[in-house]
């Protein structure tokens, strides 16, 4: 006989409980039931172990003292996601969980063609955090900015716009954002008071340290970068990050073995009126581990527009999540997702929608080039009673290039109001045959076509970022992780 408790099945009388029964009475045996108490106690899941491991003791600096202390709190009680976790359910992070994990050294040395590697000429700032902190001597256009403008390390932000830290990472945050706000040693400050804007975008350039060493339980650097974006009324501001490491390709089709965790977390906040342009490229190394939350508050007629492109790392996921929060409000959102050889790219979305007359834009793209890859995509759009008016599209299209590929695609519209234009789709599927047959009947090899069809497919997203030296970067990726697909082999 069996009785049901929530899910799972357990015999009702289970022996190691019950010694024996005398009439109606039940005779326990204490002496059992302790000592399984204690070994239940004793008993402590891997996911905790390594939060236990990962997270350490370390001086705290004064603007991160409410954060540290939030998260920390957070943290007693926080067990690391599994499968069995719904939001999880497709993203296997064992690996990670499998790895020794410590932070960062200070001071990397940071060679020159790195910096030169990942430049972007135009740009009015350029910051380079190094293992998540800011280094004024290799970065460029902190000081001289225009009245009202801030760019820079914390501690000389402006009090209105330090109050805003953790505000919203502490609220709708997953486990990730928690870690970040354990592990964060500092965070960069990008704030544009009323009115104010910069002639080039702010580039913000992440390099991560890596170990080498393939053995098992070799410690993996950790680095937490932290940015927080306060745009207030009527300002306006381009934010491009770039994530690299100091070693390694970050295309899986690379025999780099260069290991570490990447744990980011950016909040934007955006006044009634402003404007943020924000483009996001993951260029981590081939074994690494990148988890990137981003987190975002618009006010009345504000306008977000976000577009990333994900290529590296082992193992990435990016949860996005944005509230508009007054009406007239407009978010536009792009995503291309790159899946080769052991790769796992994640993206959750959360868009939600109060007020009326706003719109909203999504275009998700993901490409998996090899059978051990894999690609996930949650995107949930949920439009309230009041958001009446509300004009909301979302689109994923996902090619599989090779048997065995996978993709777990959930594009999920919930509409509550009455008086909408939604619309949503999703497709999976190979090439085109008749796009094939295009090139072919003009002299075109196969070969030639199907690399030419895949770079565009792409490109319709990054080409969005209208930055030509960060696009090629991105094509180049592509083009190395192709390198692994047996019918590019020869032309990639």
């Amino acid at each position: 006989m069996q009785s049901s408790v929530g899910s799972v099945l357990r015999p009702k009388f289970p022996d190691h409980r019950i010694k024996s029964f005398k009439g109606s009475k039940m005779v326990c045996n204490p002496c059992k039931i302790a000592a399984l108490a204690s070994a239940s106690a004793s008993h402590v899941a891997p996911e905790d172990k390594w939060l236990a491991r990962t997270v350490k003791e370390a001086a705290t600096p004064p603007g991160l003292v409410a954060l540290r202390e939030a998260s920390n709190g957070a943290l007693a009680t926080l067990r690391m996601p599994t499968t069995r976790n719904e939001d999880y359910r497709f993203t296997d992070i064992s690996p990670l969980l499998k790895t020794a994990v410590e932070p960062a050294a200070p001071g990397a040395q940071v060679p020159s063609e790195v910096l030169e590697r990942s430049d972007l000429p135009d740009a009015a700032v350029v910051a380079v955090i190094v293992d998540g902190v800011l280094r004024p001597e290799l970065s460029r256009g902190l000081v001289g900015l225009p009245t009202g403008v801030y760019v820079g390390p914390l501690d000389g932000a402006p009090a209105s716009t330090i109050n805003k830290l953790g505000s919203l990472s502490n609220a709708r945050g997953g486990p990730f954002a928690v870690l970040n706000g354990s592990l964060t040693p500092g965070a960069l400050v990008v704030a544009l008071g009323p009115g104010t804007s910069l002639p080039g975008p702010v580039f913000v350039l992440h390099v991560a340290s890596a170990s080498h060493s393939v053995a098992d339980g070799a410690a993996a650097p950790a680095n937490a970068p932290r940015m927080l974006v306060h745009a207030d009324a009527g300002s306006s501001v381009e934010v491009v990050e770039e994530y690299v490491g100091l070693a390694g390709s970050s295309s899986a089709g690379s025999t780099d073995s260069a290991r570490y965790l990447t744990v980011s977390v950016a909040e934007v906040f955006l006044g009634p009126g402003a404007e943020v342009k924000h483009s996001y490229v993951q260029r981590e190394a081939a074994g690494s581990f990148h988890f990137k939350g981003t987190l975002v508050h618009q006010a009345e007629r504000s306008r977000y527009n976000v577009t990333e492109a994900s290529v590296g790392a082992a193992i990435a996921r990016h949860d996005l999540t944005i509230l508009q929060g007054g009406p007239e409000t407009h978010t536009d959102m792009g995503h291309f997702l790159l899946c080769g050889p052991n790769q796992l790219h994640d993206l959750h979305s959360r868009l939600q929608l109060d007020h009326p007359h706003g719109t909203a834009s999504q275009l998700h793209k993901c490409i998996v080039s090899h059978a051990s890859g894999k690609g996930v995509f949650d995107g949930n759009v949920k439009v309230n009673r009041a958001a009446q008016k509300t004009d909301a599209g979302q689109l994923s299209r996902n090619l599989l290039l090779v048997p065995l590929a996978t993709v777990n695609v959930k594009p999920n519209l919930q509409i509550i109001a009455d008086d909408v234009k939604c619309t949503h789709g999703c497709a999976v599927s190979d090439l085109s045959d008749e796009e094939l047959f295009y090139f072919r009947a003009r002299g075109i090899s196969a070969d030639v076509a199907r690399q030419a069809l895949v770079f565009s497919f792409g490109s319709e997203v990054v080409q969005r970022m209208g930055r030509p030296g960060l696009a090629k970067r991105v094509q180049e990726d592509v083009a190395r992780t192709l390198r692994s697909v047996e019918q590019f082999a020869g032309t990639a």
